[in-house]
């Protein structure tokens, strides 16, 4: 409750929130600590439908609710209509008696009489019409923003929307990627099924294993011992799109907090040179603590912000652009941001991206590739920047991601060359990248 509260009231993290407090409470056992993360994600991925319904039968809207009751309720909703393991007196119970310790005498009775309302009445909620009022049906009955579903149903249409709600509210598997510099992915498979349930390669990226389940994972020895990195498998196809050679100079301008920048060092067998810069210090922290768990020799950590001249006299052979973004094909992940996000934000960033890749166009060597990914899904911010972008630098063209990808990859490219992944479609973060190459 405590951590609802805080993502409701004071725009916190869920992830952080939810690492920190259990962190604290060490004594916990693992199912119970993987109860508490399915009650924070499963009630922050479901907020929309669950307020949907508790509008149906509270006399106070969501919005007057005290944010402590109100995250309770969310909490016993959740339990009594989205999971089948809580019996409804425990679900109806245990809210009351958080209520009594948050609420007064009469919050405890409202707590109390909505949810044993809304349990005697689950088969008779009311949604939106489908036929007079789709955009709205979808919002409500897939948990998403109005605003959000109303563009991609512009942008997809509806079919493609239902199914990307769907896989956004699909628990994602963990993902990790092989650091083959100290062992190879059949070695580290074979020593993590043994321990590990739901473990399986991945069906594009060479150096991926999917684990289900697997929130600890980052325990076991083997991470402590560099051999492997979590990331989701679309991220770790940008590097292989970016091609990078041994004994090149490479410079990651959006690098921390180092997945994609460890895996070109990989890539690379840790020979030449990577610039991995970013404006985050606390990032570029983790990123330096990566390099040194996973053996990364090559990598130079540089403060700087890559829509600003950058310092460097040197030239790159490779660069890999990955801004900020406004994060759309990442909200499995991340399910409190789904609320976090406005329509408005999107210009910006789009504009941002837009420095940043002209700023560094002219850092690259002749005949040399820039890669630019995002992890959204928006066309302003994706396939619209690579337009401007190329409008306005003749010397760049566009290659298409299939020659040289994996040939398994080829139905993730669309007919115009872009790397495309879909939560709905691919089981993967929702990702965006283009390979460009500058003239001889």
């Amino acid at each position: 409750m405590e951590i609802l509260k805080k993502v409701e009231t004071e725009g916190a993290y869920a992830d952080i929130a939810l690492d920190r407090a259990l962190r604290e409470s060490g004594s916990l056992v693992p199912i119970h600590r993987a109860f508490i993360t399915e009650l924070v994600y499963g009630t922050l991925r479901w907020q929309g439908r669950i307020d949907w319904i508790i509008n149906q039968f509270s006399r106070i809207p969501t919005k007057k609710l005290d944010s402590s009751i109100l995250s309770i309720v969310r909490m016993g909703v959740y339990q009594l209509l989205f999971l089948n393991k809580v019996p409804s007196f425990a679900a109806v119970n245990e809210s009351v008696r958080l209520a009594k310790l948050y609420g007064h005498r009469g919050k405890v009775g409202f707590v109390n009489a909505n949810l044993r309302a809304i349990e005697r009445a689950r088969d008779k909620i009311e949604y939106p019409d489908v036929e007079k009022d789709p955009i709205l049906y979808v919002s409500v009955v897939y948990s998403h923003p109005l605003w959000m579903v109303k563009k991609w149903f512009e942008d997809f249409g509806v079919d493609a929307t239902i199914d990307l709600c769907k896989g956004n509210n699909n628990v994602p598997p963990l993902t990790i990627r092989t650091n083959t510099l100290k062992v190879s992915r059949q070695e580290l498979f074979d020593e993590l099924k043994e321990n590990v349930k739901g473990i399986s390669l991945t069906r594009y990226c060479p150096e991926g294993i999917k684990v289900r389940g697997g929130s600890e994972i980052t325990t076991h020895s083997s991470f402590g011992r560099g051999w492997f990195q979590v990331q989701d498998e679309a991220s770790q196809l940008i590097a292989h799109l970016l091609t990078p050679l041994q004994g090149q100079r490479i410079l990651d301008a959006c690098a921390a907090p180092g997945g994609k920048t460890t895996h070109l060092a990989q890539l690379m067998e840790d020979s030449g040179e990577i610039y991995a810069l970013d404006i985050n210090e606390y990032r570029l922290t983790l990123l330096e603590e990566s390099c040194n768990r996973l053996g990364v020799r090559n990598v130079k950590i540089f403060r700087r912000d890559a829509s600003l001249p950058l310092g460097f006299s040197e030239m790159f052979h490779r660069i890999l652009v990955d801004p900020p973004c406004s994060g759309l094909g990442v909200i499995r992940r991340n399910p409190d941001s789904r609320w976090k996000k406005k329509e408005e934000d999107i210009d910006p960033l789009k504009r941002l991206q837009l420095r940043i890749l002209d700023n560094l166009a002219h850092s690259l060597k002749r005949g040399g590739v820039l890669v630019y990914s995002t992890c959204t899904i928006t066309p302003e911010e994706n396939e619209g920047v690579i337009k401007s972008f190329l409008e306005n630098h003749k010397e760049f063209a566009l290659e298409r991601a299939s020659e040289v990808l994996p040939a398994c990859c080829g139905t993730l490219v669309d007919d115009r060359g872009f790397l495309y992944t879909n939560p709905g479609e691919n089981d993967m973060d929702g990702f965006f990248a283009a390979r460009l190459r500058k003239f001889e």
